[in-house]
Parts: C-alpha cells; sequence; structure tokens
C-alpha cells in the first residue's frame, strides 16, 4: 500500500508516526513545500526573538525519517491532484498513491490593503518568513504589528527583544478577542504594557504606504503610524488550493467527517486546512489530535475524531496566559473569578458543568481545567 502525505507539520508527521505503528511495510511519502524537516511552527517566534537556533526548534532529524522508513521530498510544490487515476501532479514529478492524507495546513491570510510591493511589510508563517524579518530588523528601529491576535503578541514581543520599540494595532476593542474576555484583556494589556509593548486598540487598518522616512500605516479613523517594519497578523487561510478541479468538497477548509475522509473515499484531510462540521480549528492540539486519528484510520484501525477542545496557551516575557473551551457569556452562563497577586483566573459555567477558562500568571490548572470541559454532559433524566 502507497500513502502519500501531503504537508510535514503536526497533522503531518502525527499522522505518519501513527501509521508507521500500525503498519511496518507500507509506503509512506510526504510532500513538503519547505526545505527543512519538521520543525515547531510555535516556536518560530523564539528563533524570531534570537531566543533558539533552528536547529533547537526542529523536532524530526533526517535520522528520524530514515528510521521510519518514510520519504520525505522537501521543495515539492503541488500543483493538483486527480482522484481519478489517484495521481499527485507536484514540482516533482507525477506522484501515485492507493491512500492520500492533505495535511496542507494554512498560509497567512492577505488583507485586502497588504501590499507585497513595499519593502519591509511581511508576514509570518514559514522560517524563510523569519530569515526575511530578521534581516530587516538589522536596519530598523520601529515596528508595528497590524493584529492583536496570538501571533501578533508574540510577533511584538520577538521584535522588541531585538531592540525595537514595537507597537501592536487591534481592530478589537481589546487584545486576543477570540481567547479572553474584557476584564481578563484589560489584566493582561496592563501586564503587556509594563514590558514595554505599546498597544493601539480599536484601530482598523485602512492602507499602507511609504515615503522617504519609511513605512506608514492610516487607520480608517485617519489615525497614522509611521515604523521601519511592518508584520502583518491577520489570522490563517487554509491551503485548499491544491485540490481545486479535483471534486473534493470544499467550504472554508476541506471538508470531513468523523473519520477525517473526504467525500472521496481514500482521500483524507487533516490540520488546518480541514473542516469538521463547521469548524476550523487553527490550533496545533487540534491538528495534532486530527493527525493522529487520520493516520490509525488510514492504516486500518477503527477510531472515530468527535472534534477538538479550543484551547490557546501564550507566554510572553514571563506572562502565561491560557484560554480553554468556550467563554462566552449568555443568560444560562455563571461565572467566578479570582484575582490573587498577578495572577487572575475566570472559569465559565452553564447547565451546571464547566464549559470554559481563562488563566493568567499561574496556569499549572491547564490541563485538568481542559479534561474537565472536555467530559461529555450528563444525561438529562427523563
Amino acid at each position: 500500500m502507497k500513502i502519500v502525505i501531503i504537508g510535514n507539520g503536526i497533522a503531518a508527521t502525527s499522522a505518519a508516526t501513527k501509521i508507521r505503528e500500525f503498519d511496518a511495510s507500507c509506503e509512506i511519502t510526504m510532500l513538503s513545500d519547505e526545505n527543512t524537516p519538521f520543525y515547531s511552527r510555535p516556536r518560530l517566534l523564539d528563533y524570531l526573538a534570537g531566543k533558539v537556533s533552528f536547529e533547537q526548534i526542529t523536532i524530526k532529524n533526517e535520522q528520524w525519517y530514515n528510521k521510519l522508513n518514510i520519504e520525505l521530498m522537501t521543495g515539492a510544490k503541488v500543483f493538483s491532484i486527480t482522484p481519478q487515476e489517484n495521481k499527485i501532479i507536484t514540482s516533482k514529478g507525477d506522484i501515485s498513491y492507493d491512500a492520500l492524507l492533505v495535511a496542507s495546513g494554512a498560509s497567512a491570510a492577505t488583507p485586502p490593503f497588504f501590499r507585497s510591493d513595499l519593502k519591509s511589510v511581511f508576514r509570518l508563517r514559514t522560517k524563510e518568513d523569519a530569515d526575511r524579518i530578521i534581516a530587516a530588523t538589522e536596519n530598523a528601529r520601529t515596528a508595528a504589528i497590524i493584529g492583536g491576535g496570538l501571533l501578533g503578541i508574540e510577533t511584538g514581543f520577538a521584535l522588541t527583544s531585538r531592540g525595537l520599540t514595537t507597537t501592536v494595532i487591534e481592530i478589537a476593542d481589546r487584545l486576543l478577542p477570540r481567547q479572553l474576555d474584557a476584564e481578563s484583556s484589560l489584566l493582561l494589556k496592563a501586564s503587556l504594557e509594563e514590558k514595554g509593548l505599546r498597544f493601539l486598540t480599536g484601530k482598523q487598518t485602512a492602507a499602507l504606504d511609504a515615503d522617504w522616512e519609511g513605512l506608514v500605516i492610516t487607520c480608517t479613523d485617519a489615525t497614522v503610524l509611521r515604523a521601519d517594519i511592518i508584520v502583518v497578523s491577520a489570522g490563517i487561510r487554509p491551503n485548499v488550493g491544491v485540490l481545486e478541479g479535483s471534486g473534493v468538497n470544499v467550504g472554508r477548509g476541506i471538508i470531513v467527517d468523523e473519520k477525517l475522509r473526504t467525500n472521496i473515499d481514500n482521500i483524507y484531510a487533516a490540520g488546518d486546512c480541514a473542516e469538521f462540521k463547521g469548524t476550523l480549528y487553527g490550533i496545533w492540539p487540534a491538528a495534532k489530535e486530527q493527525g493522529e486519528i487520520a493516520g490509525a484510520i488510514i492504516a486500518g484501525q477503527d477510531a472515530v475524531y468527535n472534534g477538538s477542545i479550543m484551547s490557546a496557551k501564550l507566554k510572553v516575557v514571563g506572562i502565561e496566559v491560557a484560554s480553554i473551551g468556550d467563554i462566552a457569556v449568555g443568560p444560562r452562563t455563571r461565572t467566578e473569578s479570582q484575582r490573587e497577586g498577578s495572577s487572575f483566573r475566570k472559569l465559565f459555567y452553564e447547565n451546571g458543568r464547566l464549559k470554559g477558562a481563562i488563566l493568567i500568571g499561574d496556569t499549572s490548572d491547564y490541563f485538568k481545567l481542559q479534561k474537565e470541559i472536555a467530559l461529555p454532559a450528563p444525561r438529562q433524566s427523563v
């Protein structure tokens, strides 16, 4: 049996590991459009900050692929897939398969104001992106990050670590609007400002430009900010272009069922490119879980994917933040808040069970709370 995996991230690597666990003889080929083995994308921020070398964030080296008898083809761009012929057209030739896992991940989103023609305007998703930003910092004093989400804040601190005065611009009225409520976001913002990071919230970027002094950001309310470097951190977009014309059903991502199978029997999807019951998770833990389950199923095991708990963990300059589950407040939601020194904890309950949590400072209960939130709801008595 010949199994081809498009991708070399956490979903792809977890799937390959699981397949080999159950099947020692099948052929496994992994196709990566990058020129490196598997590395930790979350730790790319440490690399950008100059805290670690790239080797220190590399998770699987060449010996690992050889040991598991996995063929890794780097620099392999996938152009199209022909399911009728079980064939993939790539920059390195045509490749056939018996089973295909698309774990192509996602790319940095491109908002309407983004201008690739402007020097020192970047997005951050790969090692190559990080290398370009690092090179630009050598002749820069100021930076602006457009987007106050997880990646935007961490990118801001990475550039601050390199000595740049950095401002984060966020369209919402608070930082991490998807992970934190107003109360916890305000506490985090105050702590981060003490560490030297600057913020402009409630500001929507309208245009990017450049003049003889450098780069210029203009907001819809006419606010103007200048910077030597701009990093646009406006979310991610699933990499689904390779499936155009293939007949595989695509919504916002590649639509999969509880077996992580597409509408074509021998084609599966996992990770940031996969859409399950209308949800795009876009987080490392979910991609890992999907990859492991997809790999087990491809290897002939009986497994089911029931969805993942949304969770995020952030650590910047010693400040730990965790957001788990559903933090939306409805008419039946009850919250409990506790503040002790620099630590803050807020729990969200609904119908007598824990549904979400926010932790700032002390995140030691992260996994415990994650397990409690994941417990199935008790059956209602008739």
